[in-house]
């Protein structure tokens, strides 16, 4: 308070609290010494939400639990959404556990289930100066040694890696509480064997598991974890401006086939086929096969080429597409090597296996790869030199084509626009589009929003996604925790109606014995049903944390679920109950892709952001009608309309009423929607060339002048000015002005005083005494604010008028 008077006798203000909250002593020494640091030399102050989250995470691993092996620290869930800087949360918690004086010598375990995310975690720790040094765990025979031998470097690990080591260290088992196990994004590594050893080799290890899109759909993450520790989700994240809005618009491509030939094709290759398999084809022609046609994609790779060079082509601001596979992933590259008009380059995973002789498609995805395997070193090379290019290179990769990998912890702010030619769904679906969310300061355009461009119909599953992780209510997830006595018994039920079914069998021993036993197709059909609901309750069991060391028969389980698996395979080849259709599918796949044509891309949505529920249900419902097509029209021309509404609030305004109008009368379903389409065009074509028939032949002569004279034309009539002399006087403050505009003006704030000053001497001298115009003082100062108003939002147009 130097040289100001502290005022103490009034209401705590937003400000005061904030104030106190970041300035009180405590809170300021522990930020600075605790919750600051360098991210590759970067100097980083955690976020709130960032500093909550590892205050509570420090809670709640004091708490201890008793177990069979002793006690473990208390885990659970900490949720923050994709963009909110989970990572470096993770860092500022180890860095916390480090400092701890409660807790020896901890150790920690960073877990992911993707080596390109193993690699940027890894990285991640190593660039931000930890006290602790950072080791990747080489095999599993390498990860037990570190665990063997106590290593407290941080180590990071695949979770398969548990499942590879189990095999040669059979009995290892480690019941140190104060190993902490970090789980990257949770929804994914909470289940198989590889968790079942994790939990086997660690039994009191602490599991924290960091994400952006917890289960909630089915309480996956919740049963496997525990409790939630906190959340932000993306609704905190986009109210607190630290992730950019998401801008959905749907495209769609028309299919044209030739029936008659696919049918004459398909009937050659099926003749003979029972009318089963015939159906399973023809569902396989339904999906995949159609989304990778190359007619199809052909046209989505114009549209999508016309849309970025019209949009973003040198503004450093970049995209992406996933493709619907790497054969089209291929096809994509090929079109925009073809055009020469992009910078593209795709990032796919090898080809493994065998691949057919009649698969055409998987040898040219070989043949591509063969090419880059000649050029880099590996494929590994290959790939980072193309991700160097795409996020720190302004002139380098533009767009990248993708089909399962940089779409999960891909951080590249300046991308922009993720092109959809692929249905998602979930988390895969949701950390697929906030790749695009980040936010980026840039230089030749600004990056205000990410973009969504969707050609495989993804609206209803966006739709699905956010609400299952925009936000949460406590009380749907509260009790939701499975318990896992409950769930034991209900396996020991499915296991024992398995094996009543096979009563009849003498000798357990005897694989003959049991595939006799199989013969008759209704006994099989009751084997496949108990065989698939023990299987099922088995996998949720291998969900639950505790399941390892509260069931004491696991590897019998295990061992007989191998053995009637491998039953089941034995009794579809003895009773031909599945068969072979892969010629089948290659040959019809071949037929589809001569057969099938597609039409351009047509404007599907209009424009909508994710966040806004209510606008994105309404396109929901309404997808690729000819009302959906009017509203996407009027929706582009809205934002026009909003974008310039300060520039000539009569002028726009009228069109807004227009829209509105339209709308309206579409919605009471007044218009049929072709009548309708008609009519947003037309007002589409009005607006954009700002057409004012309306206009006196003097205003339109002098371009410019119809801003002021629409804006004031009520005003000034009110007020007993006739037509002809509004007019007169609207031209004579046109000159006025005019001579006024000086280089900066706009932003010359002395200029602007002057401007007024004129303008307030013309209304008085000229309009009010020699004109007889009844204005009083307060009108003037109404005028003058307004018209410089408008001359401020119009200097542009009006410089050039000039």
């Amino acid at each position: 308070t130097y040289n100001h008077t502290q005022v103490l006798n009034r209401l705590v203000t937003e400000q005061d609290k904030g104030v106190y909250g970041l300035f009180r002593k405590e809170r300021l020494l522990d930020i600075t010494k605790n919750f600051i640091l360098y991210d590759g030399g970067i100097k980083k102050v955690m976020r709130y939400q960032q500093y909550s989250a590892i205050k509570k995470i420090q809670k709640r691993i004091g708490h201890l639990i008793p177990t069979k092996h002793g006690e473990k620290r208390e885990g659970g869930i900490l949720w923050q959404t994709q963009g909110s800087g989970k990572s470096l949360t993770m860092v500022m918690f180890v860095k916390a556990l480090i400092e701890d004086p409660n807790i020896s010598n901890p150790r920690v375990l960073i877990v992911t289930d993707r080596r390109d995310l193993d690699r940027q975690i890894r990285d991640t720790f190593m660039d931000a100066g930890l006290k602790k040094e950072v080791v990747q765990a080489k095999s599993g025979n390498h990860l037990i040694e570190l665990i063997k031998n106590k290593d407290l470097r941080v180590i990071t690990t695949l979770v398969h890696k548990f499942q590879s080591a189990s095999k040669k260290h059979s009995g290892f088992v480690d019941n140190d509480k104060n190993i902490f196990v970090l789980i990257d994004e949770a929804h994914r590594t909470q289940g198989g064997e590889a968790n079942l050893e994790m939990n086997r080799i660690i039994p009191n290890a602490c599991y924290i598991a960091f994400t952006g899109t917890p289960l909630l759909k089915d309480q996956k993450s919740q049963n496997k974890f525990g409790r939630f520790i906190d959340k932000y989700t993306i609704d905190d994240a986009l109210a607190d401006g630290i992730i950019l809005p998401l801008i959905y618009e749907g495209r769609y491509i028309d299919l044209r086939q030739d029936k008659k030939e696919i049918d004459k094709q398909f009937n050659r290759i099926t003749e003979g086929m029972v009318v089963r398999d015939k159906a399973k084809l023809q569902y396989y022609v339904k999906t995949q096969s159609i989304k990778d046609n190359p007619s199809r994609i052909k046209e989505i790779a114009y549209d999508i080429e016309r849309h970025y060079l019209k949009q973003f082509a040198g503004t450093g601001l970049k995209a992406q597409i996933v493709a619907p596979s790497k054969y089209s992933a291929v096809l994509f590259q090929k079109y925009f090597k073809s055009s020469g008009k992009l910078n593209t380059t795709l990032v796919i995973s090898d080809e493994n296996g065998i691949i057919a002789k009649e698969d055409d498609r998987k040898k040219e995805v070989e043949e591509y790869l063969k090419d880059i395997k000649e050029d880099y070193q590996s494929l590994l090379s290959y790939e980072k030199d193309v991700v160097k290019s795409f996020k720190y290179n302004e002139a380098g990769v533009e767009i990248l084509i993708v089909v399962d990998k940089l779409l999960t912890g891909f951080d590249a702010p300046r991308n922009t626009v993720l092109y959809l030619a692929k249905e998602l769904k979930d988390h895969n679906l949701l950390q697929a589009i906030a790749r695009v969310n980040r936010l980026y300061d840039n230089d030749k355009l600004p990056k205000t929003a990410g973009y969504i461009i969707d050609y495989s119909e993804n609206a209803l599953n966006i739709k699905t996604a956010m609400e299952l992780f925009g936000n949460y209510d406590k009380e749907d997830v509260r009790g939701a925790l499975i318990d896992v006595h409950e769930k034991i018994e209900e396996l020991e039920s499915a296991y024992s109606n398995l094996h009543d079914h096979f009563k009849g069998v003498g000798n357990n021993n005897d694989d003959e014995a049991y595939l006799q036993y199989l013969k008759d197709e209704p006994t099989r059909k009751q084997f496949y049903k108990h065989l698939n609901s023990f299987l099922k309750v088995f996998t949720e069991c291998n969900t639950l944390q505790e399941f390892v060391s509260e069931f004491e028969h696991l590897d019998v389980y295990r061992k007989e679920l191998k053995k009637f698996m491998n039953l089941r395979r034995s009794a579809d080849v003895r009773f031909a109950d599945k068969d072979d259709l892969t010629k089948y599918k290659i040959a019809l796949i071949k037929i589809m892709d001569e057969n099938i044509k597609a039409e351009e891309a047509e404007l599907l949505t209009k424009q909508v952001s994710i966040s806004n529920q209510e606008a994105f249900e309404e396109i929901v419902e309404n997808l690729g009608s000819a009302k959906s097509k009017a509203e996407a029209i009027t929706s582009q021309v809205k934002k026009v309309i909003s974008e310039k509404m300060s520039q000539d609030p009569e002028f726009y305004e009228r069109f807004s009423l227009r829209i509105k109008k339209l709308l309206d009368d579409m919605r009471a379903k007044k218009l049929a929607d072709i009548e309708a389409l008609k009519q947003a065009k037309l007002i589409q074509d009005e607006v954009l060339n700002k057409k004012d028939d309306s206009l006196p032949q003097q205003i339109k002569n002098h371009k410019g002048s119809d801003i002021f004279y629409r804006n004031l034309q009520s005003y000034l009539n009110n007020r007993g000015v006739n037509d002809a002399d509004l007019v007169k006087i609207i031209l004579e403050l046109y000159s006025l002005l005019k001579t006024e505009f000086v280089v900066d003006w706009h932003i010359n704030t002395e200029k602007q005083r002057v401007i007024k000053n004129k303008i307030d001497n013309f209304l008085y001298d000229d309009v009010k005494i020699k004109g007889g115009i009844d204005l009083s003082a307060k009108d003037i100062e109404t005028i003058v604010d307004k018209v410089l108003e408008l001359a401020l939002a119009n200097h542009e147009l009006l410089n050039d008028a000039k």
